[in-house]
């Protein structure tokens, strides 16, 4: 009973942070039709900018709505004077500048912080748990989950039920049936990347809360979140989320059993199984595959 709580509870975890982050990468490669590999930089980054404005004495639940506002600058700095010159050429382009960009970010990294993970301390009000059966549940990661689906509710809100959102979408839909209605595709494609990079930041600054932060981080939660946003399919709020609660129960069965060396093999044998069954993914919707 109490290992089968402790699996639940760091599956919990693992899958609410996925989950945030599949939205924010499912968001530019459905809108954009680009893989950002820079999206594990932006994951590392927000993890850095969060230790950054705590260890400057800022309440650790403050520096995730400012890590995500330098996040949103710096994506849509990006997309808007790098990637949308190459947006328009093949994608094998695309792919190498942003991989260049994560490896050129990841080196700064390792020559400003060293590879020595950091970490955030939890303030006194989050410092205690919960025992349940036996299995601690600390109130950090409480925190870190509700805020977790808070954003991942946000996100749907955003995405399904706004003007920016209805924009997006029909971005993605037809690109030249949106310039025809007056749709400006060059600043729906900016303010796209800017959310992402937003929701990696948040991703990145709960990351540091609860795991901690180095150069290599994001690289290691992006092939989770790659997985996730394949199982889950692109063109739905519902796919990532359904996708991280299967990738987190499966990668912490996997690691409390085998070791977490096998863990992500776990995520890939599902997925594999699923596109042969459901080549879009269970949620996907047809047109997000061209």
């Amino acid at each position: 009973m109490t290992l089968a709580l402790q699996i639940l509870f760091d599956a919990l975890l693992l899958g609410s942070l996925l989950a945030v982050g599949s939205l924010g990468f499912s968001l530019v490669w459905g809108v954009l039709n680009v893989l950002n590999l820079a999206f594990a930089a932006f994951i590392m980054l927000g993890g850095y900018t969060s230790f950054w404005l705590w260890s400057q004495g800022c309440d650790v639940l403050l520096t995730i709505p400012l890590t995500m506002a330098v996040l949103f600058s710096f994506g849509w700095g990006m997309q808007r004077f790098v990637i949308d010159y190459v947006i328009d050429g093949p994608q094998t382009l695309s792919i190498t500048l942003t991989y260049g960009i994560n490896l050129a970010l990841a080196g700064l990294a390792f020559y400003f912080f060293t590879a020595v993970d950091r970490s955030v301390i939890a303030p006194e009000y989050m410092s205690g748990y919960w025992q349940i059966a036996g299995a601690k549940l600390p109130y950090a990661r409480v925190v870190v989950v509700c805020i977790a689906i808070f954003l991942t509710g946000m996100a749907w809100l955003i995405f399904d039920k706004t003007e920016l959102g209805a924009t997006i979408r029909a971005t993605r839909l037809d690109m030249e049936a949106a310039r025809l209605v007056g749709i400006n595709v060059r600043n729906t494609f900016d303010l796209t990347t800017g959310l992402s990079a937003a929701l990696a930041g948040a991703m990145g600054a709960l990351i540091v809360l609860t795991y901690g932060i180095s150069p290599l981080t994001g690289d290691h939660f992006l092939l989770q979140i790659l997985i996730v946003t394949v199982l889950g399919g692109l063109g739905s709020v519902v796919g990532p989320l359904v996708g991280a609660a299967i990738v987190g129960v499966a990668t912490s069965l996997t690691a409390n059993f085998f070791g977490s060396t096998y863990s992500v093999l776990a995520g890939t044998v599902i997925v594999l199984v699923v596109l042969v069954l459901r080549p879009s993914g269970l949620f996907g919707k047809r047109f997000y595959e061209t």
